[in-house]
């Protein structure tokens, strides 16, 4: 497991690097002073991020935000000395996904860490299936308001509009949600003019 550690705390970190040094398992990345977390993450690969702040700190999140959404976004674990309710819910919303309170860090960091990329991985799943169902949902409209407006142009019902859809898009090798997003592109114009008159 390569860990990228990027800290504030001194004290504490080094103590965390002396631990995690001792497992032969793990590959310690420190983050360069001034180096930004996203560069850091590119260069390296890490499997995870190890965050710790001396403090309760908003602006230190601003590094995690960045790597998150990016093609670069790698779990993200947060070592906090104090605990700090509305820093949690925005260490969340910049998208670390595991949040912990702790001033001496513990004899053995491997179970969060393993825990952090577990929740990370178990996320990313739900929002890949969710992105699927929004897309499926989107793509349905879409074909429904090609349905309609077909219909009414052509004064049919909607099977048939279906299997004109569906012809088309076996005659020209595409997927009909494509042909149903032409058609209604080459119908805007026309429904533009009408709304003119």
């Amino acid at each position: 497991m390569r860990v990228l550690l990027a800290d504030e705390n001194s004290r504490r970190v080094n103590a965390l690097s002396d631990l995690l040094a001792a497992d032969a398992s793990l590959t310690l990345i420190r983050l360069s002073a001034g180096t930004a977390l996203i560069d850091a993450v590119r260069e390296f690969q890490p499997d995870i991020v190890l965050v710790d702040l001396a403090r309760p700190d908003r602006d230190a999140l601003d590094g995690v935000r960045a790597l998150s959404g990016s093609d670069m976004e790698r779990p993200v674990a947060l070592f906090v000395d104090e605990d700090d309710e509305h820093l949690m819910e925005d260490a969340f919303e910049a998208g670390v996904c595991s949040y912990n309170v702790i001033d001496t860090p513990p004899r053995d960091v491997k179970p969060l860490l393993r825990a952090a990329i577990s929740l990370y991985a178990r996320f990313r799943r739900t929002q890949r299936a969710l992105d699927t169902a929004q897309k499926t949902l989107s793509e349905r409209d879409l074909v429904d308001r090609a349905k309609k407006l077909f219909m009414k142009n052509e004064r049919c019902g909607e099977a048939e509009a279906y299997r004109w859809f569906r012809r088309q898009a076996m005659r020209e090798a595409r997927k009909i949600v494509d042909v149903c997003a032409s058609y209604l592109d080459a119908q805007a114009p026309a429904a533009e003019d009408t709304s003119k008159k």
